[in-house]
């Protein structure tokens, strides 16, 4: 059943099967209470065998449970899919300041390496992980932008470098879009400011006009020039041909 529609039916005039299993479960809980143990899903089954798992991560789930259990001064985890130890666990690994590796951490936690690891391959503590740790990164990222601010100030210029990047005004790997035609315009204006010979001049142009318009220049035809060609350098290069 859905949490939102459990949690709807727990407040109705007549008594619902929602509100029986609220109470199984609270009765579940406050004797485990009373027998001095952490409550924890597992410890609510063993007090009422006739509870299933899911019945109590369902009612576990619910805002008035939880009241029910801190008006009651009964303490239990946050997260009904984790016992004490792991979320103990969760909460020292994920906090800012701790700088240990899960093994070392668990390690002076006098959990086993075996035990950790049995941890890591479940489902509900993986998930746990996954969700601690994005809520960790997003508190990290003010404070990351504020120490990155203070790099710019101080003319750090990787800093500069990677604010640029990160708003897009600079790019290293990025592609510049070259115009080729006008590029290639550009080329014949340079060339025929130095060459003398008109012949050479036209046949350059041709082959230039070919590669702008996507031909192949060597499919132009020359028209025949002089066995010598002058340029402004006041040198002859002699034509091989």
């Amino acid at each position: 059943m859905d949490r939102s529609k459990f949690e709807s039916r727990l407040g109705a005039e007549v008594r619902s099967k929602e509100q029986e299993l609220f109470e199984r479960v609270l009765a579940a809980a406050v004797a485990a209470d009373r027998q001095g143990l952490f409550l924890e899903v597992q410890v609510v089954l063993d007090q009422d065998a006739s509870l299933s798992r899911g019945d109590v991560e369902l009612v576990w789930g619910s805002s008035k449970f939880q009241k029910a259990l801190v008006d009651r001064g009964i303490r239990t985890t946050s997260n009904p899919n984790l016992t004490l130890r792991q979320e103990t666990f969760l909460q020292a690994y994920l906090n800012p300041l701790n700088l240990l590796t899960p093994q070392v951490l668990a390690k002076r936690m006098k959990i086993g390496l075996a035990e950790l690891d049995g941890w890591l391959r479940q489902k509900e503590f993986a998930d746990a992980f996954r969700v601690k740790a994005e809520e960790n990164l997003q508190k990290f990222i003010p404070m990351a932008d504020a120490a990155l601010g203070q790099l710019v100030q101080q003319g750090d210029m990787r800093a500069i470098t990677f604010v640029n990047q990160l708003t897009g005004r600079f790019d290293p790997n990025a592609k510049q879009s070259v115009d080729v035609p006008s590029l290639l315009l550009q080329v014949q204006d340079i060339i025929l400011r130095h060459v003398q010979d008109a012949g050479v001049k036209r046949n350059i142009a041709r082959e230039l006009i070919a590669m702008a318009q996507g031909v192949s220049h060597l499919g132009v035809v020359s028209e025949p020039v002089s066995g010598k060609m002058e340029v402004e350098a006041d040198f002859i290069v002699e034509d091989e041909s």
